[in-house]
């Protein structure tokens, strides 16, 4: 090997050393369970134990009711001061849920209890995968699925620090169900693809995702507060894939009493609304606001912010195509369904179906990205 040959290879190692280095994550994750309850119960088919810093109870197999009192929880004639740990060789059970790892117990800011889920990584995206897609799907989907959840959840460790965990358990961040959604499909997919993380640049990628984008995926500064410029591989691409999806197509009908109502709520001045119109373009072919006119004046909204405010569960995606008045009702017609923004998960469904491999999938739906291995430090 030459000199300079050796020069380059050396570059190489170290640049290999200092991407791998931007993804070293810890092993172990707080979820936020059960939040802002009061008392709650556990359970194991095994004893187990429940300790702070300064005494632990030894518990027989079965189930026991834990009830806050001040700042201690109580277990029948037994009291310990938060924040407590529980501990089982065996699976844990909160609420009848199923749970790997341990259960933490600690007083939220409202001086209420926080339930929290302390395991592995890995365990955690067993409980994700089946309540985010669907189990029967191609193995391929399954697992760009396992990808993105992993990526998703590591680059986003913080978004609960003020609440002492790290996740919750909700759409929020990720969906989890613990243990008792387990499916051995989804399992197979994140044991298939392990550590693995998708990164732009060598630092991870935000792998945002939805259901269905309606044939364009959006740029997230037409959704959200973007606060920083927008990667490359969340600018929107055409999507031929999800086309066919059976949400590719939508209709509701809101009374104009309710939007009002509900914009209202969300803190906007409306009165009696006269109509709702479309206006603007975003890159992901989508209305970029609604302007609703009423009787004191007239107030022009992003599009996302609307639905979020008015009915998210009947507007499906802000990609709405046309707003009809209908005596006291409004008809809104759109496709897609979700903020659009990222992998869509249906499109990813008919990839898998037509052969191509869960990193062709991820190349699709996030340009420019490569996939790497996560480095887990234990704690």
């Amino acid at each position: 090997m030459n000199k300079i040959t050796c020069i380059f290879f050396l570059t190489l190692f170290l640049f290999a050393s200092v991407a791998y280095s931007e993804i070293k994550t810890r092993d172990f994750i707080n979820v936020g369970i059960v939040l802002e309850t009061e008392s709650l119960n556990a359970a194991s088919d095994t004893k187990y134990s429940i300790k702070n810093d300064n005494k632990i109870l030894n518990i027989s197999p079965g189930k026991i009711t834990l009830t806050l009192k001040d700042d201690t929880i109580t277990a029948g004639k037994y009291s310990l001061k938060l924040p407590v740990k529980i501990q089982s060789d065996s699976y844990l059970v909160i609420n009848k849920k199923i749970y790997r790892g341990n259960i933490i117990i600690n007083l939220s800011k409202n001086k209420k209890l926080n339930v929290i889920n302390e395991l592995n990584i890995e365990d955690y995206l067993k409980g994700v995968l089946p309540k985010e897609v669907d189990p029967n799907w191609n193995s391929e989907a399954l697992k760009a699925q396992a990808v993105i959840s992993r990526s998703y959840v590591i680059k986003n460790l913080n978004r609960h620090a003020c609440d002492n965990f790290n996740v919750c358990a909700t759409v929020h961040c990720q969906v989890y169900g613990g243990a008792s959604a387990e499916d051995n499909e989804c399992n197979k997919a994140v044991e298939d693809t392990k550590s693995e993380i998708l990164t732009f640049n060598g630092e991870l990628a935000q792998t945002v995702f939805h259901a269905s984008c309606g044939g364009y995926t959006e740029n997230p500064k037409y959704v959200w507060d973007w606060k920083i410029d927008v990667p490359d591989y969340l600018s929107g691409i055409k999507d031929k894939y999800c086309l066919d999806s059976t949400h590719n197509k939508w209709c509701c009908t809101i009374s104009e009493q309710t939007i009002r109502k509900k914009l209202l709520g969300a803190g906007y001045k409306v009165e009696e609304i006269k109509s709702l119109d479309l206006s603007g373009k975003t890159s992901g072919h989508a209305k970029e606001f609604i302007t609703i006119k009423h009787k004191k004046g007239k107030l022009k909204l992003n599009a996302y912010k609307f639905r979020l405010a008015v009915a998210p569960d009947v507007i499906k995606s802000s990609y709405i195509k046309n707003i009809k008045k209908d005596g006291k009702n409004f008809i809104f017609t759109g496709t897609g369904w979700g903020h659009r923004v990222g992998l869509c998960q249906c499109g990813a469904k008919v990839m898998a179906e037509k052969g191509f491999s869960y990193k062709e999938i991820l190349k699709h739906y996030y340009p420019g990205t490569e996939i790497e291995s996560a480095n887990y430090e234990k704690q």
